[in-house]
């Protein structure tokens, strides 16, 4: 049995009025590579990670799309099809890095909370903490924009830094107010938070001269995680 391919069946040469064969209009099969969608996107994405490594390495002005494209193994011309210009680029790896740790940290189960509990917070601490020691590029992307208060930091904050922070400021304030966090101006137990966070992370490989640490085993990173709440919450 002659499975079908969706395209009207041929007809043998012999079979066909001499008429037909000059004026029927030629059936054109179109075909397309399976998973090429599939490719096209995990190319996307490997363009994008290797641009969070290259922008947190080199900072946005002294990175270039040829050593993207190097690192992530395509084309110049690839790297300009999906995106553009570096600009775009950057904007795209932003994106992309803030989609992730939303993701990571379950950003619309905390923000859809009317209060936190010591446990909540507790758990919010270690996700944030395993966020922070897979992905520090994170931070060292931020930090470079900010040395320079460039136009794309003022984007990054209004795009999506207000939009994490908004819900945790709620939240927060209310847990100051019912003693799990400590009284504080917000804006420092939001950085206090952060920076105890990440740092260890983003210095990984002096953590590792000084202390002999590897600040990826995952031992470390929860005691870590349950060092920071040790000194964070109250009544714990």
């Amino acid at each position: 049995m002659r499975r079908s391919s969706g395209v009207e069946t041929e007809m043998n040469a012999s079979d066909r009025n001499p008429e037909d064969l000059q004026s029927a209009p030629v059936v054109r099969r179109s075909y397309r590579a399976p998973g090429r969608d599939e490719q096209k996107r995990a190319t996307r994405q490997r363009i994008l990670e290797c641009a969070l490594l290259d922008f947190s390495d080199r900072g946005f002005e002294a990175s270039s799309l040829r050593d993207i494209a190097a690192e992530a193994g395509v084309s110049f011309a690839a790297i300009q099809k999906h995106f553009g210009t570096k600009a775009e680029l950057w904007h795209a790896a932003i994106d992309e890095m803030f989609a992730r740790q939303d993701d990571a940290l379950g950003f619309a189960e905390w923000s859809g909370a009317d209060r936190l509990t010591h446990a909540d917070v507790r758990e919010l601490v270690h996700r944030y903490v395993r966020y922070c020691a897979r992905h520090p590029e994170h931070v060292r992307i931020i930090v470079h924009e900010s040395l320079r208060d460039s136009d794309r930091v003022r984007w990054m904050v209004e795009r999506h830094t207000k939009r994490v922070h908004e819900p945790f400021i709620r939240l927060f304030t209310r847990a100051i107010e019912e003693g799990i966090l400590p009284p504080a101006p917000m804006h420092s137990i939001m950085y206090i938070l952060t920076s105890a966070a990440e740092t260890m992370f983003a210095l990984g490989a002096e953590v590792r001269h000084v202390y002999g640490v590897d600040v990826h085993d995952p031992m470390v990173v929860e005691a870590h995680a349950d060092a920071i709440c040790a000194m964070l919450l109250k009544n714990v």
